[in-house]
């Protein structure tokens, strides 16, 4: 195996957990539940800015990362599951510039990323007490533009992979609401990565909101973000140093124009980080009711 072929695996191992569309990156108030037959309509605009990488595969500490991307979500509220269920998909636009870990050159590319197709099952939908609870479930289809020259900023990341994530919402009072999420993400193989199979090991995170309504129509949020996991194998090879872990916080503010369309605005940035790109996530996010 190369020292450039595992220089690579080390940026991917950074990398694929920058690119915003592709994971399961929650926003407060994801699983408050609206009446059966309302849709949604839901553009994300992501930035990432990231000038370091925490770890030892920076040999040169000259390593950054840019990615600007674009999803658009489709969210139906459904009885069809015999209970409250929502039928979705997401499909992702990536433009990702870098400077990946001990590399010499920038890499650049951009196209459509893997679109994902899932939905939540609702267990609980009290929305007199602002009390939910359910199972989001998003199989990642492995259909989006893969550049194999160039995996390590590619829109797509050729495998199958399957995110779950077990919500409680509770409200408190008239206008606070705590919300946990405990979210696993897996990962098919990549069988063309650079002439190898690339295998990835599960990553694990929790989500946690609280949030606040200012107004009726305006709410502001905290949001953190701990995630554990993510060793990557070449031909079950275990790649030192790919293990990633990372604390995020942030704050969001929401603001519904009418009573169809609401925006939000988040900021969020590392605060401590291991084999990972440390930087800053802002999202712009509108969504439409049907």
């Amino acid at each position: 195996m190369t020292r450039n072929l595992i220089r690579t695996a080390l940026a991917v191992a950074s990398t694929l957990a920058s690119l915003s569309p592709q994971a399961a990156d929650l926003n407060a108030r994801d699983f408050f539940a609206a009446p059966v037959g309302t849709s949604l309509g839901v553009l994300y605009l992501p930035a990432t800015r990231a000038g370091s990488f925490h770890g030892p595969a920076d040999t040169t500490g000259k390593a950054d990362l840019r990615v600007n991307a674009m999803a658009y979500r489709q969210v139906f509220f459904s009885d069809l599951c015999g209970t409250l269920c929502t039928p979705q998909f997401i499909v992702p636009f990536v433009d990702t510039d870098a400077r990946l870990p001990g590399a010499t050159r920038r890499s650049r590319e951009s196209g459509f990323g893997d679109p994902q197709v899932g939905g939540t099952l609702f267990f609980i939908n009290q929305p007199q007490s602002r009390t939910y609870s359910g199972l989001l479930t998003l199989i990642t289809l492995p259909v989006g533009e893969y550049h194999s020259r160039e995996p390590g900023v590619s829109p797509g990341a050729n495998r199958w992979g399957a995110t779950f994530v077990y919500n409680y919402t509770q409200g408190l009072g008239e206008k606070w609401v705590l919300e946990a999420n405990l979210e696993a993400q897996f990962y098919a193989t990549n069988d063309d990565y650079l002439g190898s199979d690339l295998k990835q090991d599960p990553l694990y995170r929790l989500q946690a909101f609280a949030s606040y309504d200012f107004t009726p129509s305006t709410y502001g949020a905290l949001r953190l973000i701990q995630a554990d996991g993510g060793e990557l194998r070449i031909d079950d090879r275990r790649i030192d140093d790919t293990h990633r872990r990372y604390t995020e916080v942030g704050f969001e503010l929401g603001h519904w124009l009418d009573s169809r369309n609401q925006l939000m605005f988040s900021l969020s940035r590392n605060v401590a980080t291991d084999n990972g790109f440390a930087g800053t996530d802002a999202l712009l996010r509108l969504v439409h009711v049907f």
